[in-house]
């Protein structure tokens, strides 16, 4: 089960519109916000994904334990550095990505080139913005944005902008499908499929520079997975992920064993 929820986690962090008076719009927040995150020089993201699930199978229910995995992406422009931190499975992972060369480690394992399932995080490690670039909004799918007043949320006064309702939804199936085929990239017949019965996101924003300060979103699903004899399972998942940001010096140091993996020739496929 985990070698599916472990690489559909978040969906993107950025989707689109609403009107307001005597502020900007939605739309305009949301791009403003964008902007500000391509431009920095250094981000530090940490995301908090909270999920449970239930296994559906020869007409029982077997309930999973709840997780909740943590995962920080600190980006260094200037340097053209990026580190990624996470916990997959229980082991400790920890990619480095200079230029466009990354090197890993699995717990107290050896720094070596990402194979298999982590070639794929290895490609998208570094980019904010891989799930609107490959499924972008449009006026098919768009979801509709609304400002919602005011917080103040780390010492920070921030704009809301949130989905309204499930309008979310229809970009969010396309981006999970897309997500699901690049993980099983095999046999589409015999890849699980996804439906997204729920979806919200919910962004604040900063109101002196336009900078995001936290997003959450919120998902409900189905997964079907073909089991031999014509059987099959499904999984129904909830999550609750949240992002906070952050735009201080970023500090990444590579290891020289790291470094050795990220000498020229090693670079991702």
């Amino acid at each position: 089960m985990k070698s599916v929820f472990t690489y559909i986690l978040p969906l993107g962090l950025i989707l689109a519109s609403a009107p307001a008076q005597a502020q900007p719009s939605a739309r305009a927040l949301l791009d403003k916000a964008r902007d500000s995150l391509a431009s920095a020089p250094t981000i530090r993201r940490v995301d908090t994904v909270e999920q449970s699930a239930a296994v559906l199978v020869d007409g029982r229910r077997i309930e999973q334990a709840p997780t909740t995995n943590v995962m920080t992406i600190e980006i260094d422009r200037v340097n053209h550095l990026a580190r990624r931190t996470a916990a997959i499975q229980g082991n400790p992972v920890v990619m480095l990505k200079q230029e466009e060369k990354v090197a890993m480690k699995i717990g107290a394992g050896s720094w070596e080139l990402p194979t298999g399932p982590y070639e794929r995080m290895a490609e998208d490690m570094g980019n904010l913005f891989v799930c609107e670039v490959e499924t972008p909004e449009s006026g098919k799918n768009a979801p509709t944005w609304k400002v919602t007043g005011t917080e103040l949320i780390d010492g920070h006064e921030a704009f809301v902008v949130e989905t309204e309702g499930n309008t979310a939804v229809p970009v969010a199936q396309e981006r999970m499908a897309k997500g699901i085929a690049k993980v099983f990239s095999g046999n589409p017949a015999e890849r699980p499929t996804v439906s997204v019965l729920e979806y919200s996101s919910k962004h604040w924003i900063d109101k002196a520079d336009y900078r995001h300060v936290q997003a959450i979103q919120i998902s409900k699903l189905q997964l079907k997975i073909a089991l031999p004899g014509g059987k099959e399972q499904l999984i129904e998942q909830s999550s609750k992920a949240t992002s906070r940001y952050s735009f201080e010096k970023a500090t990444i140091e590579i290891p020289e064993e790291a470094q050795k993996v990220l000498s020229p020739g090693n670079r991702v496929p």
